[in-house]
Parts: C-alpha cells; structure tokens; sequence
C-alpha cells in the first residue's frame, strides 16, 4: 500500500524548518544593560545565503555612544526576510539592535 501525502509532506516540513530555523533573536548584555532605553539599529550585510559577510560588522561601542552598559539583540526583521526572498538569497541582511 503506497501512501501519496508522504512525499509533499516531507518537502513542505523540511521547507518551514530551513526557512524558519534562524528568526530567534540573540542577546547580549555588556554591563548592567540598557540603562537609558535608546535604540540605535543597523544591518549586517551578508551575500549568498549568509556566507559571505561584506563590509565591516557595526561596531557595538560607537552605536551605543561609547556607553558602558548596553546590550545588543541580533535578529531577523520581516524586511530583512524579504530582502532575501527577493534576492533569491544573494543579499541577506541581518538586524543589530543596540539598547543603551
């Protein structure tokens, strides 16, 4: 007895993993944190799926105005998702959010 749902069932799960396996966000905390409540955000820019990283890394010191407590979240936006979609994967760019 063959079953025909075992086939497009495997394809659309490993789908939704590989496409949803990297939205959770990363923190870091240097020093007590956030103290102040200011956001600065800026973009990590990578190339072909992520491998690839062009340019420098934003620099959490002079986003967070040199503070010495702040914390750093690393995520992926809805505009960071589309950008790669769009571009089949050749741009993929990531969120970095500095909290001071």
């Amino acid at each position: 007895m063959k079953t025909y749902f075992t086939r497009p069932l495997f394809l659309t799960l490993f789908l939704i993993s590989a496409t949803l396996s990297s939205c959770h966000p990363t923190h870091f905390t240097v020093g007590k944190g956030d103290q102040q409540h200011q956001v600065v955000k800026s973009r990590n820019k990578f190339l072909v799926l992520g491998l690839v990283h062009v340019g420098t890394a934003p620099d959490p010191t002079i986003l967070s105005n040199h503070a010495t407590d702040y914390k750093i979240t690393v995520k992926l936006t809805f505009a960071d998702v589309l950008l790669n979609a769009i571009t089949l994967g050749v741009y993929s760019p990531i969120t970095v959010e500095v909290t001071y």
